[in-house]
């Protein structure tokens, strides 16, 4: 086995167990876990199967191999921000629609008190804050 199929197979075992003990911390959602793991499998395969990128290559008509190794990565790149992108985009709408929950409930109570008559039993204000008074 070659030094840097070595390399390659410890970068995937240690990228798995970060991604792993983030998970186990909850710093990471499932479907985030999932993909890294997937993606430090496959580090850990090519770097075993060294003629699987060759392969790869010459499958996809690239002449030079580690082109079509970095196609492969910067295209799994793209899919993961996309994806993150996605999720950021959705959050901001829960957000949004939860700020004008917010603001309608508030509007609604604030109304609410407005119209409720008061209360003959109430403290004045001044003994509410005060509180050595009573």
């Amino acid at each position: 086995m070659l030094r840097s199929s070595l390399i390659g197979v410890a970068f995937a075992a240690a990228f798995a167990f970060t991604v792993l003990w983030s998970a186990r911390g909850r710093r990471t959602n499932e479907r985030h876990t999932f993909a890294w793991l997937l993606v430090a499998a496959t580090i850990a395969g090519l770097s075993l199967w060294r003629h699987g990128i060759d392969t790869l290559a010459s499958a996809m008509g690239i002449y030079y191999a580690p082109s079509a190794l970095f196609f492969l990565a910067l295209s799994a790149l793209m899919w993961v921000v996309y994806r993150l992108s996605l999720q950021v985009a959705e959050q901001r709408q829960q957000l949004k629609r939860l700020a004008q929950e917010v603001a309608l409930l508030t509007s609604t109570e604030h109304e609410r008190l407005a119209r409720a008559p008061p209360r003959s039993d109430s403290v004045p204000a001044a003994a509410r804050h005060d509180p050595h008074a009573a």
